[in-house]
């Protein structure tokens, strides 16, 4: 069963059923729609080849677990031409727009989650040929643009240390720092030697792509690093953290794993 763009599915969502018309797949069978219906709205988009209305307020992702089957009429797949995908599209995007504009207050919060919305399409588009991927080393420390969080996450620009990398340098395995150190007694906050740079916090360990790294951290004019004591001290509380730690009873690393690190 393959889910393509342009096409209908009907998916059940505890026992509730719509008609769903792909607009894009996010991987092999996970996909975004809207659902079609055979009435209209203020709100929806006429689609005259399937004589159907589209609703682009109603955008959502989808998985194989809910959908159940394809529309089919007279042994035919049924799916729309690429002039009607485009409208429909044109019409979604317009309406996550308002949504984003009636939803963001005029206030330094609001600001900043669109502004994120412009720099995440920055780092997107931005040139291969300018990321100097060959200047990032294992164990570097570069500021690294973490975005806009949701509730107690990681955000906004801040440094971390290049932890490694995979595919080529594009992307990075990283350990986010913060600029206090914490000496709070919790394991998993590491003080590196350099009271400069400050504390690791294992917890919010990441993989990023190399777009976002901004620029190396520097310190008397050469790019910081983390001392040989300092990775062992990491390794220490890494093995524990994702191992033997009572505090988390995560079990979720192999030894083969960890011998990567």
């Amino acid at each position: 069963m393959t889910i393509k763009a342009k096409e209908i599915w009907k998916v059940n969502i505890n026992e509730k059923v719509k008609w769903i018309l792909v607009l894009y797949n996010i991987s092999f069978n996970h996909f975004v729609g809207v659902p079609i219906y055979d009435f209209e709205k203020d709100d929806r988009v006429y689609i005259p080849s399937i004589n159907k209305f589209a609703s682009p307020n109603e955008i959502n992702e989808y998985t194989p677990n809910v959908v159940e089957k394809r529309m089919i009429l007279k042994g035919e797949i049924v799916q729309i031409n690429n002039y009607e995908l485009r409208k429909v599209i044109s019409f979604t995007k317009q309406s996550l727009l308002e949504f984003i504009r009636k939803n963001t207050k005029n206030d330094f919060e609001g600001l900043s989650y669109v502004k994120w919305c412009k720099d995440k399409l920055n780092l997107i588009h931005l040139d291969n040929q300018d990321l100097k991927k060959e200047h990032y080393h294992n164990y570097d420390i570069c500021w690294i643009d973490f975005g806009y969080n949701i509730g107690n996450e990681l955000r906004k620009l801040r440094p971390a240390i290049l932890w490694r990398y995979s595919s080529s340098k594009e992307m990075w395995t990283v350990l986010p720092l913060t600029s206090k150190r914490d000496n709070d007694k919790y394991f998993y906050h590491y003080d590196l030697e350099n009271r400069k740079i400050g504390t690791v916090k294992i917890e919010n360990m990441a993989n990023i792509s190399v777009k976002r790294i901004k620029m190396p951290y520097y310190i008397q004019n050469k790019v910081a690093k983390i001392s040989n004591n300092d990775y062992k001290e990491i390794i220490k509380i890494l093995k524990r953290y994702y191992l033997n730690s009572k505090e988390n009873e995560l079990n979720c690393f192999s030894s083969k794993t960890l011998a990567a690190f």
